[in-house]
């Protein structure tokens, strides 16, 4: 199979970069050797989407995103074009080069071996891919395909404030550990205007609302335990109404293991399209980028991806 490599050399704080040649070498333990013209650079946010398009046209039909869930994220918006893939017999791969490495993790294969494996076995998972469309910080509509998950409210801001801070996005993991317990202790519940599938639009209080089709987000973080990629659903959780010394004592502690679920302000049920809104300003973000503001709507799209995994 035609295979385009497409490397963020920037991933984890310009580590990936570092590390290539050690991932290249593993890699080519299993693929075989690899010419340097099937391989291309990332050099700006979002060229992972360029190139992967580019790839698509002139005839690949593996693509491997080497960074974490954002390249990768940026790699399949490449190849989706009007709620569809650009090519039906597309395979997508990650080997695993970011602070978050999602897609890896949940499969079982974030060591270099076990990813390398994977790809070169031929052994392929669907998972799911939603569309989200939401208020662009310039005015206009801004359309985001994701695979991980959808955050409003303080979650997304704890994302954008831990990334648009030069010196905290250098600290990694760390910064969102900081910016969580400031976020915590900070952001007040807003007021949203929600409707979920064909039900009638409901008025809520709320500190923040995550679409998950993943179990697991971020560094260390179990979001949603026992979640399926590939159900075709999205696990809704919202956190309700709720205290600054309450979220950072009782919800922020318990994200590690998807404890923090059994708080009664707390729920989790099954949704295929979510509409949010709200009289105040409140960020949105997919798949770890901040991609705008409310109105925010989230659709689950009829299709799979497939993707490279070390057992179907």
């Amino acid at each position: 199979m035609k295979t385009r490599i497409i490397v963020n050399p920037m991933a984890n704080k310009g580590g990936c970069g570092k590390r290539w040649p050690q991932i290249r070498a593993e890699l080519e333990k299993h693929l075989g050797p690899i010419d340097d013209e099937d391989i291309a650079l990332t050099c700006a946010p979002n060229h992972a989407t360029k190139l992967a398009r580019a790839a698509v046209e002139a005839g690949y039909r593996r693509l491997i995103s080497v960074g974490g869930d954002g390249t990768f994220s940026e790699m399949m918006n490449g190849v989706i074009s009007d709620d569809r893939p650009i090519a039906p017999d597309l395979v997508l791969a990650q080997l695993p080069g970011g602070t978050s490495n999602e897609l890896s993790r949940s499969f079982g294969q974030l060591s270099l071996g076990e990813a390398s494996k994977a790809i070169a076995m031929g052994h392929t998972r669907d998972i799911d891919v939603f569309r989200a469309d939401a208020k662009g910080y310039a005015g206009g509509q801004v359309t985001r395909y994701g695979f991980v998950l959808a955050i409003v409210g303080a979650a997304a801001t704890i994302s954008w404030r831990a990334q648009r801070v030069p010196l905290l996005k250098r600290l990694g993991p760390i910064s969102y550990v900081l910016m969580t317990a400031f976020t915590s202790l900070t952001y007040n519940p807003r007021n949203y205007r929600i409707r979920i599938d064909d039900e009638a639009e409901r008025s809520l209080p709320m500190w923040s609302l995550m679409l998950c089709s993943f179990d697991g987000a971020g560094e260390g973080l179990m979001l949603a335990p026992g979640a399926d990629p590939g159900d075709r659903k999205l696990d809704l959780i919202m956190v309700g109404d709720i205290g600054h010394w309450e979220t950072l004592t009782k919800i922020v502690p318990n994200l590690g293991d998807g404890s923090y679920l059994a708080h009664p302000k707390v729920s989790r049920r099954h949704a295929t399209r979510v509409t949010i809104d709200s009289d105040r300003m409140v960020r949105a973000d997919v798949d770890g980028e901040s991609i705008g503001q409310l109105p925010m709507s989230v659709t689950m799209l009829p299709f799979h991806f497939k993707v490279a995994v070390h057992r179907p």
